[in-house]
């Protein structure tokens, strides 16, 4: 496999994992509001357990075939939550983005954190 189609597969599964992560997160508060807690575990953990299945791997292959440091690829997943909260929030539970400035700002710190500790 190509090098870059490589890394470009890890960073897939990541999201994949980090989309699922969301779903099992969120999902249920979607459903119906009087959820005990058994029932929304219920719904989530086969979500968890998907979520597992695609970013151990991309995790790994990272790791192990490019030399990611666990730092970076734990970065890189928090911005694949930022991302995916967003579009969950905005397309599944209909809900604005009151304070898109904070929302962008800890965005950019985040991205900002990966930078440096490449760099570093």
């Amino acid at each position: 496999m190509d090098l870059d189609l490589s890394i470009a597969f890890s960073f897939f599964l990541i999201y994949l994992g980090s989309w699922c992560y969301v779903a099992a997160s969120y999902y249920h508060l979607t459903l119906n509001a009087n959820w005990t807690f058994f029932m929304a575990l219920s719904i989530a953990m086969p979500i968890v357990i998907i979520e597992y299945c695609f970013t151990l791997p991309g995790n790994f292959h990272l790791h192990r075939s490019h030399g990611f440091d666990p730092i970076h690829i734990l970065i890189v997943t928090i911005i694949f939550y930022f991302v995916n909260l967003w579009l969950f929030n905005y397309f599944i539970m209909h809900k604005k983005i009151e304070s898109g400035i904070a929302e962008l700002i800890a965005f950019l710190l985040v991205c900002g954190a990966f930078y440096l500790t490449s760099v570093i």
